[in-house]
């Protein structure tokens, strides 16, 4: 009889490992990478949404999603003033995470760090939904008619002008709270949330800031950070919203839905 050596048993062995590991099995074509952590809290909203708004009866019509939630990330308002030194190893490492883990695309919940956008993009060969670009285009889809946008948001969101941009370039005339009002109730509040304080102070101050925009002249407020709709009350404001956390969870049915179409 002939005998095998160790090393044909060894071959074998690692052969038939990397064949089990490259099958796909069905339904697992495509999969979502989100990359959380800025906060931890609202990258669990997301998901949450995107579980509620998924049109679902059973798991196995679910997405299937790979969350890195990285809270390892430096604060976004430092690393834009900065210019991104510090910042940028950490998105790079993180987006490269889920590229490497079977990610199909990319959603990121947290507009502030959407200022380094393009440099992630670039780190991968997977796309990466523009959170902040795809809000812009739903005001515009639902809102035609409005000419003013009430911006809620953060320090470094706001002075990044990266909503202006993007909404400006829709035709939309942007306002931002005072800067009284932004350090005193959005930024309290966001810091609030963060921290798990009070969450019906943290709702009266985000409900003064956007009264305090609907008296300015806002026809519709933009929700432009991930934790103001943890307690963001809508019934307190006359005015419509816009979430843009909800933006990216259709946003990310939507590409999962075309992605498996072409597959």
């Amino acid at each position: 009889m002939k005998k095998i050596s160790s090393l044909t048993v060894l071959l074998i062995l690692i052969t038939a490992c990397n064949s089990d590991v490259m099958q796909v099995p069905p339904g697992n074509e495509v999969i979502l990478g989100i990359f959380g952590g800025m906060g931890p809290e609202a990258t669990a909203d997301l998901y949450k949404q995107i579980l509620v708004i998924t049109p679902a009866e059973k798991d196995q019509e679910h997405i299937p999603t790979i969350i890195f939630s990285n809270p390892m990330v430096p604060d976004r308002m430092e690393s834009i003033e900065n210019g991104g030194e510090f910042i940028k190893p950490y998105l790079r490492f993180s987006v490269k995470k889920l590229e490497s883990a079977g990610a199909s695309f990319i959603v990121i919940p947290c507009n502030t760090v959407h200022y380094f956008y393009d440099y992630m993009q670039e780190s991968v060969d997977i796309p990466i939904i523009h959170m902040i670009r795809e809000t812009a285009i739903e005001v515009a889809n639902n809102y035609p008619g409005v000419k003013t946008v009430g911006l809620l948001a953060t320090t470094g969101t706001i002075e990044s002008g990266l909503y202006n941009r993007e909404l400006e370039a829709k035709g939309f005339e942007v306002i931002t709270p005072s800067d009284s009002i932004l350090d005193n109730m959005v930024m309290k509040a966001v810091y609030g949330i963060k921290a798990k304080t009070d969450p019906r102070f943290n709702e009266d101050l985000l409900a003064i800031a956007g009264q305090h925009l609907a008296d300015r002249g806002a026809e519709v407020i933009v929700l432009g950070c991930t934790e103001i709709p943890l307690a963001y009350n809508p019934d307190r404001v006359d005015l419509p919203v816009v979430n843009a956390t909800r933006v990216l969870a259709e946003r990310a049915i939507e590409r999962y839905t075309a992605m498996s179409g072409e597959k």
